[in-house]
């Protein structure tokens, strides 16, 4: 998923967020999974707010029994829906219910990591609202006085907080979710390099170019070309 490798074992779950690459590459004969796709606004916004907070640290969770047991009946049931809809005449808020109630599973498993790793300090909140603010800002703040602003607080104080929090500067965050962005486009899309770089918010493509190739060590038309192969 975005370029690197994930692995899924014993009863696993990974959320997969809009826009983020992903393709399977091999999987054991025995292997059972699914995938359930919805449109993120039918997802409850408290739990795409931890969907959100996850995007910087995609992983896939391990569940503990009990929560293996409800997520396993609750796909039982979306089966048993959808293999028996002419005989059972359930309306359509049936199956909405069962697939918001097994996203419910996976944002309380996503939690409950993050409540484990983390306790609520301001540098954290802040950080937090940083990483949501950048998700969706990021074509058009560049820089971190841009989400300073944004947070009524100093960039020295906004960058102070998201490094003691994940061990990263601001801009690092910001030049990440850039690249990332951009590497999907050229993976996933047939636009050109400088429409690419008008897309990302970047007036000069060759700056985006150079922007790009100091980050990934390669060029934007090196890096499609390898991953198209």
């Amino acid at each position: 998923m975005d370029f690197s490798e994930i692995g899924l074992s014993e009863c696993s779950i990974l959320s997969i967020l809009p826009g983020q690459i992903h393709y399977g590459v091999a999987a054991c004969g025995d292997t059972e999974a699914w995938l359930i796709t919805i449109d993120v606004n039918f997802v409850d916004e408290h739990y795409r707010k931890i969907f959100d907070y996850h995007y910087f640290q995609s992983k896939a969770i391990v569940l503990q029994d009990l929560e293996s047991n409800s997520l396993n009946q609750c796909l039982e049931l979306i089966a048993n829906v959808d293999q028996n809809h002419d005989e059972l005449r359930f309306m359509p808020q049936v199956m909405h219910a069962l697939i918001g109630a097994c996203v419910g599973i996976f944002a309380s498993a996503y939690q409950q990591i993050e409540m484990e790793e983390e306790t609520t300090l301001r540098t954290q909140v802040l950080t937090r609202e940083f990483k949501r603010l950048l998700l969706l800002n990021f074509k058009t703040f560049k820089g971190p006085s841009d989400y300073a602003g944004s947070l009524n607080i100093s960039p020295a104080y906004l960058n102070e907080a998201v490094k003691l929090t994940t061990g990263f500067t601001v801009g690092f965050w910001i030049q990440q979710v850039i690249i990332m962005e951009a590497k999907r486009l050229l993976y996933a899309t047939d636009n050109t390099v400088k429409q690419i770089a008008y897309l990302l918010g970047f007036n000069d493509h060759a700056y985006f170019t150079r922007y790009f190739s100091n980050a990934q060590g390669q060029s934007p038309s090196s890096f499609r070309a390898e991953y198209r192969k």
